[in-house]
């Protein structure tokens, strides 16, 4: 089973949507990197040998966006860094409830706590 940016790929998909599981690259951006790397649309995760699955690897870093853990880590230093001034978003984020005005009259009780330390 290749690894392609700290992600494994499953041998039994199709390439293009295994790739897609990587964090931060989609479906129309894996079907253009499995396009560069040559593979076709129909490859599985059992045809990416070693150098084939560097190449793909390279391809993928060589794009302007973070992806990734350090894509995660971006996000979650942005959210840390909203509740540490006290922004309305970051109090949001602190308290567990909708961020961007969703209503809370009926819905978003139980919205799962995102921890974050904070001090």
């Amino acid at each position: 089973m290749p690894f392609i940016i700290g992600t494994s790929i499953p041998e039994d998909k199709v390439l293009v949507q295994s790739v897609s599981h990587i964090y931060g690259i989609g479906l129309s951006q894996s079907k253009i990197l499995c396009k560069k790397a040559g593979f076709g649309s129909d490859s599985r995760g059992s045809h990416v040998t070693f150098a084939k699955g560097k190449n793909l690897e390279n391809l993928a870093e060589a794009t302007p966006l973070p992806l990734g853990a350090d894509l995660r880590r971006f996000k979650n230093d942005k959210i840390r860094r909203l509740c540490v001034i006290s922004t309305y978003r970051g109090l949001r984020h602190r308290k567990g409830l909708p961020v961007r005005g969703q209503r809370t009259h009926t819905n978003a009780k139980k919205r799962p706590l995102l921890k974050l330390n904070v001090s």
